[in-house]
């Protein structure tokens, strides 16, 4: 018997690993993402706690415009001042509502040129706070369509309950 040196058990262990589908994915999802961080930034809109971000006796009182929406996208809208009290200042923690207004909602959707209007004629107030009370049912994006318009009519301070 001979021996050659070789073993004819032993497999070739040279073989090339094919990543250029892993590249692909990889170089897809770098894409994606930076799509999706300038989609964030510019699609962002800028927002705050409008009441009880401070305590009580720091939270200055104003008028406010309040808007409640039902289940088929009715819209009342409140003017509320703050309650003036005997001495001649106003409480922070009540007010008492001077104007309502309704806006019924046409085929199941919010009449936004009938909101418009409204919110020009009232323009003349100075009002600068506006809070919205949705329900489960509103869709996030006729609260952020409310949420824009009531920016540019000229309303600072925007905020919206918890649903």
């Amino acid at each position: 018997m001979g021996m050659s040196g070789q073993s004819y058990s032993k497999k070739d262990l040279n073989f090339e690993l094919n990543l250029l589908p892993v590249f692909d994915i990889l170089s897809v999802c770098i894409c994606f993402l930076l799509m999706t961080v300038v989609w964030v930034e510019i699609r962002s809109l800028e927002t705050k706690q409008v009441i009880g971000s401070q305590g009580l006796a720091e939270t200055e009182t104003r008028e406010s415009l309040w808007i409640s929406l039902d289940q088929e996208n009715n819209l009342t809208l409140n003017l509320q001042s703050p309650k003036k009290l005997q001495d001649g200042t106003s409480s922070p923690s009540a007010s008492t509502s001077r104007k309502s207004y309704s806006l019924m909602a046409a085929k199941g959707q919010i009449d936004w040129n009938k909101m418009s209007l409204y919110l020009k004629s009232i323009a003349n107030n100075k009002i600068e706070i506006a809070q919205l009370l949705p329900t489960k049912k509103t869709k996030y994006d006729e609260i952020i369509k409310l949420m824009d318009l009531l920016k540019q009519n000229g309303f600072k301070d925007i905020g919206l309950s918890p649903i």
